[in-house]
Protein backbone atom coordinates (compact mmCIF):
# COMPACT_ATOMS: atom_id res chain seq x y z
CA UNK A 1 0.00 0.00 0.00
CA UNK A 2 1.48 3.52 -0.67
CA UNK A 3 2.11 5.09 2.53
CA UNK A 4 0.46 8.25 4.19
CA UNK A 5 -3.13 6.92 3.10
CA UNK A 6 -5.89 4.32 3.35
CA UNK A 7 -7.74 4.46 -0.28
CA UNK A 8 -5.48 3.03 -2.64
CA UNK A 9 -3.53 -0.07 -3.00
CA UNK A 10 -0.89 -0.73 -5.22
CA UNK A 11 2.39 -1.90 -5.47
CA UNK A 12 4.02 1.22 -8.18
CA UNK A 13 3.06 4.40 -8.78
CA UNK A 14 4.58 5.51 -11.97
CA UNK A 15 5.65 8.76 -13.98
CA UNK A 16 7.91 8.88 -16.98
CA UNK A 17 9.16 11.11 -19.41
CA UNK A 18 11.01 10.85 -22.35
CA UNK A 19 12.37 13.43 -24.62
CA UNK A 20 13.52 12.66 -28.99
CA UNK A 21 16.19 14.23 -30.80
CA UNK A 22 13.43 14.60 -33.76
CA UNK A 23 11.25 16.93 -31.54
CA UNK A 24 9.09 14.41 -30.09
CA UNK A 25 8.43 13.59 -26.66
CA UNK A 26 6.40 11.36 -24.13
CA UNK A 27 4.91 10.90 -20.92
CA UNK A 28 2.84 8.32 -18.80
CA UNK A 29 1.83 8.25 -15.57
CA UNK A 30 -0.51 6.03 -13.39
CA UNK A 31 -0.79 3.31 -11.13
CA UNK A 32 0.02 -0.98 -11.19
CA UNK A 33 0.08 -3.96 -8.67
CA UNK A 34 3.09 -5.27 -7.30
CA UNK A 35 5.93 -6.21 -9.65
CA UNK A 36 4.08 -4.16 -11.62
CA UNK A 37 6.36 -1.50 -14.44
CA UNK A 38 5.70 1.17 -16.76
CA UNK A 39 8.58 1.74 -19.07
CA UNK A 40 8.38 4.26 -23.00
CA UNK A 41 9.52 2.46 -25.92
CA UNK A 42 11.59 4.04 -28.76
CA UNK A 43 8.34 5.26 -30.52
CA UNK A 44 7.08 7.00 -26.96
CA UNK A 45 4.99 4.40 -26.32
CA UNK A 46 3.91 3.24 -22.96
CA UNK A 47 5.45 -0.54 -22.25
CA UNK A 48 3.44 -2.18 -19.24
CA UNK A 49 3.65 -4.80 -17.23
CA UNK A 50 0.77 -4.51 -14.66
CA UNK A 51 1.53 -6.62 -11.64
CA UNK A 52 -0.59 -8.10 -9.56
CA UNK A 53 -3.67 -6.00 -9.20
CA UNK A 54 -4.80 -2.10 -7.81
CA UNK A 55 -7.38 -1.71 -4.87
CA UNK A 56 -9.26 1.82 -4.42
CA UNK A 57 -11.39 1.50 -1.29
CA UNK A 58 -13.96 4.12 -1.74
CA UNK A 59 -15.99 3.56 1.36
CA UNK A 60 -19.32 1.70 2.55
CA UNK A 61 -23.11 2.21 1.56
CA UNK A 62 -25.01 0.33 3.80
CA UNK A 63 -23.47 -3.06 4.37
CA UNK A 64 -22.09 -3.33 1.40
CA UNK A 65 -17.69 -2.07 0.69
CA UNK A 66 -17.54 -0.55 -2.50
CA UNK A 67 -14.04 -0.69 -4.26
CA UNK A 68 -12.11 0.23 -7.46
CA UNK A 69 -10.36 -2.80 -8.93
CA UNK A 70 -8.26 -3.31 -11.61
CA UNK A 71 -4.65 -4.63 -13.23
CA UNK A 72 -3.26 -1.39 -13.98
CA UNK A 73 -4.74 2.40 -14.63
CA UNK A 74 -2.26 5.28 -16.54
CA UNK A 75 -2.49 7.60 -18.99
CA UNK A 76 -0.33 8.32 -21.53
CA UNK A 77 0.53 11.23 -24.40
CA UNK A 78 2.98 12.34 -26.80
CA UNK A 79 3.70 15.86 -28.85
CA UNK A 80 5.55 16.91 -31.79
CA UNK A 81 7.20 20.15 -33.25
CA UNK A 82 4.51 20.34 -35.35
CA UNK A 83 3.10 21.12 -32.91
CA UNK A 84 0.71 19.15 -32.21
CA UNK A 85 -0.15 16.37 -29.19
CA UNK A 86 -2.33 13.59 -28.55
CA UNK A 87 -3.22 11.40 -25.43
CA UNK A 88 -4.63 7.92 -24.56
CA UNK A 89 -6.01 6.07 -21.13
CA UNK A 90 -5.79 2.70 -20.54
CA UNK A 91 -7.60 0.52 -17.63
CA UNK A 92 -6.67 -2.69 -17.07
CA UNK A 93 -9.97 -5.09 -15.67
CA UNK A 94 -10.83 -2.39 -14.32
CA UNK A 95 -14.33 -2.26 -12.30
CA UNK A 96 -16.34 -0.98 -9.47
CA UNK A 97 -17.38 -3.96 -6.91
CA UNK A 98 -19.19 -3.74 -4.02
CA UNK A 99 -18.70 -6.79 -1.27
CA UNK A 100 -20.83 -7.55 1.19
CA UNK A 101 -19.61 -10.76 3.79
CA UNK A 102 -16.95 -11.81 1.09
CA UNK A 103 -18.63 -11.81 -1.27
CA UNK A 104 -18.09 -9.39 -4.59
CA UNK A 105 -20.33 -8.23 -7.03
CA UNK A 106 -19.25 -6.43 -10.24
CA UNK A 107 -21.58 -3.00 -10.64
CA UNK A 108 -20.23 -1.57 -13.34
CA UNK A 109 -17.12 -2.76 -16.06
CA UNK A 110 -15.19 -0.02 -17.00
CA UNK A 111 -13.82 0.03 -20.65
CA UNK A 112 -10.22 -0.81 -21.43
CA UNK A 113 -9.20 2.31 -23.86
CA UNK A 114 -12.51 5.19 -23.24
CA UNK A 115 -12.63 7.69 -25.30
CA UNK A 116 -11.78 11.39 -24.74
CA UNK A 117 -13.90 12.80 -21.77
CA UNK A 118 -16.00 9.77 -21.42
CA UNK A 119 -18.41 9.68 -17.95
CA UNK A 120 -20.07 6.63 -16.80
CA UNK A 121 -21.63 6.56 -13.43
CA UNK A 122 -23.76 4.19 -11.09
CA UNK A 123 -26.81 6.51 -10.17
CA UNK A 124 -27.02 7.90 -6.45
CA UNK A 125 -23.24 5.98 -5.97
CA UNK A 126 -20.33 7.19 -7.99
CA UNK A 127 -19.63 9.26 -11.04
CA UNK A 128 -16.39 9.31 -13.55
CA UNK A 129 -14.68 10.73 -16.00
CA UNK A 130 -12.45 8.29 -18.24
CA UNK A 131 -9.72 9.63 -20.24
CA UNK A 132 -10.20 12.85 -19.59
CA UNK A 133 -8.48 15.46 -21.63
CA UNK A 134 -8.18 19.40 -21.89
CA UNK A 135 -5.59 21.77 -23.75
CA UNK A 136 -4.57 25.30 -22.88
CA UNK A 137 -2.97 25.77 -26.28
CA UNK A 138 -1.78 24.52 -29.57
CA UNK A 139 -0.21 21.58 -29.24
CA UNK A 140 -0.74 21.54 -25.70
CA UNK A 141 -2.60 18.49 -23.63
CA UNK A 142 -3.35 17.17 -20.65
CA UNK A 143 -4.93 13.44 -19.72
CA UNK A 144 -5.97 11.94 -16.84
CA UNK A 145 -6.73 8.48 -17.07
CA UNK A 146 -9.75 8.14 -14.24
CA UNK A 147 -11.45 10.99 -11.99
CA UNK A 148 -13.67 9.55 -9.79
CA UNK A 149 -16.32 11.19 -7.16
CA UNK A 150 -18.29 8.20 -4.36
CA UNK A 151 -21.11 10.07 -3.45
CA UNK A 152 -20.51 13.74 -4.45
CA UNK A 153 -17.41 13.01 -2.52
CA UNK A 154 -19.00 11.53 0.65
CA UNK A 155 -16.88 8.51 0.57
CA UNK A 156 -14.16 9.58 -1.32
CA UNK A 157 -12.66 11.71 -4.83
CA UNK A 158 -10.07 10.15 -6.20
CA UNK A 159 -7.68 11.47 -9.70
CA UNK A 160 -5.11 8.59 -11.38
CA UNK A 161 -2.29 9.24 -13.70
CA UNK A 162 -2.19 12.53 -15.27
CA UNK A 163 0.22 13.41 -17.49
CA UNK A 164 1.11 16.52 -19.79
CA UNK A 165 2.86 17.12 -23.20
CA UNK A 166 3.65 20.35 -25.00
CA UNK A 167 4.99 21.57 -28.01
CA UNK A 168 8.96 20.87 -28.68
CA UNK A 169 11.55 21.48 -31.03
CA UNK A 170 14.05 19.22 -33.26
CA UNK A 171 17.40 19.00 -31.69
CA UNK A 172 20.04 19.90 -33.93
CA UNK A 173 23.22 17.60 -34.40
CA UNK A 174 26.06 18.18 -32.07
CA UNK A 175 29.26 18.38 -33.20
CA UNK A 176 31.78 16.15 -32.02
CA UNK A 177 34.50 19.27 -31.58
CA UNK A 178 32.54 22.29 -31.30
CA UNK A 179 33.62 25.55 -33.43
CA UNK A 180 35.04 28.19 -30.91
CA UNK A 181 32.90 30.43 -29.51
CA UNK A 182 29.91 28.55 -30.93
CA UNK A 183 27.29 27.46 -28.10
CA UNK A 184 26.17 23.39 -27.67
CA UNK A 185 22.93 22.90 -28.44
CA UNK A 186 20.32 21.54 -25.51
CA UNK A 187 19.98 17.95 -27.41
CA UNK A 188 16.72 17.43 -25.91
CA UNK A 189 15.42 20.85 -28.01
CA UNK A 190 12.22 22.61 -26.39
CA UNK A 191 10.48 19.39 -24.41
CA UNK A 192 7.31 20.05 -22.37
CA UNK A 193 6.71 16.74 -21.17
CA UNK A 194 5.85 15.58 -17.39
CA UNK A 195 3.80 13.43 -15.61
CA UNK A 196 2.07 14.84 -12.57
CA UNK A 197 1.13 12.02 -9.60
CA UNK A 198 0.14 8.51 -10.05
CA UNK A 199 -2.86 9.52 -8.41
CA UNK A 200 -4.38 12.32 -5.26
CA UNK A 201 -7.10 11.67 -3.55
CA UNK A 202 -9.91 13.44 -1.17
CA UNK A 203 -11.90 12.54 1.41
CA UNK A 204 -14.51 15.04 2.82
CA UNK A 205 -13.43 17.20 6.08
CA UNK A 206 -10.22 16.01 5.06
CA UNK A 207 -6.92 17.95 3.84
CA UNK A 208 -6.07 16.73 0.46
CA UNK A 209 -3.29 14.40 -0.06
CA UNK A 210 -1.61 13.79 -2.94
CA UNK A 211 1.59 11.72 -4.00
Amino acid sequence: MLGGQTVITAGVLSQNVRAFNDGTSAACAGVLGPGGTITIGPGGSCIVTPGTGVTLNLGTSGLATISLVADAIYSSCTATSSPSATGTASLLNARIVSTILGVETTLLSLPINPAPNTGLSIPGLIDLTLNGQSSSGVGQLTVTALNLTALGGALAGVTIGTSSCGANAVAPPIPVIPLAGAPLALGLGALVAGTTGGFSLYRRRRAAARS
